[in-house]
């Protein structure tokens, strides 16, 4: 059950985290909110379910390797033998899994940073759950299960209580900001958005636009090619928070659909959606001035 709350409040924490980055989907309001709602819920049941499994395989075999350790070196069974066992396990699979992923390839120092971030990872998800297993199974108190099975109950609902009124404060105080799309006039559109990869669409105050090697995709996401032409653009309004205004582009091969605004005020940019609707991939350009 330690693991399943660990899991609801790791979502929840996503969640209020991932309120902050850009999003084009359809985020936010009150459809959203109880469809997350909902999720959690839903999670919260899956993540029990899966947290007995997790505990039948991975959390009880570690509170028992500590307790043979404590017999086969004459100590006494204690939590801090047991969060030892559990960071020599966890270090030892990280060094493993982080090792089969050097088999693939190695791209640099940065790599290395696989091992204490599985390492810590564990010993975070493994610790708790050991730790309440083996008071639980002590057998020298009776009742224990009940009386950790209903702390672990009440201290995961507290916890989530309190991680998402720490949110709501954050969120409502401005510390933290819900993502929304840039406000843009027309004036802000006009002069070079780039691709970072030598393509271009440069916006004029004429209202003429001019695309050169902008990149074509097709419905695999595959580049199949690349535009240079000019045409029109304009910036109009729409009535929807998530698009708040439409670019559209006229007169210009293909460039006539699938426009919109991204990014921030302070570092706006143009972009088209890649491949598939459901993919997530873009095709982004950043204004330079």
């Amino acid at each position: 059950m330690a693991i399943g709350a660990e899991t609801v409040i790791a979502a929840l924490v996503g969640v209020l985290y991932a309120l902050q980055l850009e999003s084009h989907g359809g985020e936010g309001g009150i459809g959203w909110l109880f469809g997350t709602v909902f999720a959690l819920v839903l999670l919260a049941v899956v993540s029990v379910i899966a947290g007995l499994a997790v505990s039948a395989m991975a959390v009880l075999p570690l509170v028992l390797l500590g307790r043979a350790v404590a017999r086969r070196t004459g100590r006494r069974d204690s939590w801090q033998l047991t969060l030892a066992t559990v960071a020599v396990v966890a270090v030892t699979l990280a060094l493993l899994i982080g090792s089969c992923t050097f088999l693939t390839g190695f791209d640099g120092p940065g790599d290395l940073l696989v091992y204490p971030v599985l390492a810590l990872g564990l010993i975070v998800g493994l610790a708790p759950a050991a730790l309440c297993a083996r008071a639980a199974g002590n057998p020298g108190k009776p009742g224990a299960r009940w009386r950790v099975l209903g702390g672990v109950a009440l201290g995961g609902l507290g916890l989530f209580a309190a991680t998402l009124a720490v949110g709501v404060g954050a969120y409502s105080s401005r510390i933290l900001k819900i993502y929304e799309p840039p406000r843009l006039t027309e004036a802000d559109m006009v002069g070079t958005w780039t691709d970072g990869d030598g393509a271009s669409l440069r916006f004029a105050a004429d209202g003429t636009v001019t695309a050169k090697g902008v990149k074509e995709y097709d419905a695999t996401g595959e580049q199949s090619g690349a535009y240079n032409c000019t045409g029109k653009w304009q910036l109009t309004e729409s009535e929807g928070a998530v698009r708040p205004y439409e670019l559209g582009i006229a007169d210009c091969a293909s460039l006539r659909f699938g426009w919109d605004l991204g990014g921030t005020e302070e570092h706006p940019t143009v972009f088209t959606w890649i491949g598939k609707p459901d993919s997530g991939e873009r095709y982004i350009l950043t204004r330079q001035r």
